[in-house]
This record gives C-alpha cells, structure tokens and sequence, in this order.
C-alpha cells in the first residue's frame, strides 16, 4: 500500500519586515520638528519690536520647511511602528500617515514660497 507524502509549506509573509521598537526617536522627531515649526510662526507672526522680528522671510519660511520635513518624517515612522505593532491598518495608523502627509505638503508649499 503506498502512502501519499504532502509536502510541507511554509507560510511567508511579503512585505516590509516589522518594526519592533522604541518610539523614543518618534517622539523626538516629532517635538523638535514643532518647535522649528513654532520658531518659524514666532518670526512671521511677531511684532516688529519683539526680538527677531527684523528676520528675513527666509526664516521663518526654513523653519517651516525643516520643521514640516522633520513632522513627516516622525509622523511616517510613528505611523509605521503603530501599523507593525497592530498587525492591521488601525486608526492611529492612517492619522499618523495623514499628518505626516500634510507636514510634508506644509513644507512643500513653504519651499515654493522661499522660491518665488
């Protein structure tokens, strides 16, 4: 009597690997990047006898464009960890890719600015 051998699969998940760690770096992408961003609103908004209210335009738009880059960035990678962590596209996830997405278009727009 012959017996019938099945081979044994392995399972593979395709995709990105995991991210397993701290969000220590996360977080702190994501304070500096809004005090350089809150620098930047302090230039254009201050009045002209406040300290740095004499900087030129190129401030405050610089502040706003590394600002909106390093929110993007800490935004994507938060987004990132929380997406890893969970296993499935929570909610936390996508608003946290959505904010990075807007602080990316945020910096784009102050980019063009500086240029024109």
């Amino acid at each position: 009597m012959s017996q019938l051998l099945q081979k044994q699969s392995t399972q593979t998940e395709h995709g990105l690997p995991r991210l397993y760690r701290n969000r220590t770096v996360d977080y702190t992408l994501i304070v500096i990047g809004a005090l350089v961003a809150a620098f930047g609103a302090y230039t254009y908004f201050v009045s002209s006898a406040w300290l740095w209210a004499g900087l030129a335009a190129g401030w405050y738009l610089g502040s706003w464009i590394v600002g909106g880059v390093l929110l993007a960035v800490g935004f994507g990678l938060l987004g990132a960890s929380i997406r890893d962590r969970s296993g499935v596209w929570t909610a936390g996830a996508v608003v946290s890719f959505l904010l990075g997405s807007l602080s990316l278009a945020g910096a784009v727009v102050a980019a063009v600015a500086l240029i024109i």
